[in-house]
């Protein structure tokens, strides 16, 4: 009976600290925009602005994430998203178009 009690408080022990470090480790998901990273946005992305020169830019809108990083930078990059290009807010636009 001893044998019993000692192998189920090992496993008790064991499935406690598995447990607990998937419960810590699932708080810090790195494709979660909401998580913190390096690259914070100094900027409002549902700030509206005229669009009249470009209209309102999506992804879509370019045929390469190259062509959509130039206008990204060009209109002012990290700090005026206002076409909300980069949703991560890593700094990189469009990656689905790589």
């Amino acid at each position: 009976m001893n044998w019993l009690k000692e192998n189920w408080t090992g496993i008790g022990v064991w499935a406690l600290l598995i447990g607990g470090g998937v419960w810590f480790f699932a708080g810090n998901n790195s494709s979660d925009p909401s998580s913190s990273s390096n690259y914070n946005r100094f900027d409002d992305p549902s700030t509206t602005r005229s669009y009249e020169e470009y209209g309102d830019k999506d992804c879509a809108d370019f045929s390469s994430q190259s062509e959509a990083q130039e206008f990204f930078e060009e209109q002012g990059g990290p700090d005026e998203d206002f076409h909300n290009l980069d949703r991560d807010g890593d700094g990189v636009v469009c990656e689905s178009l790589k």
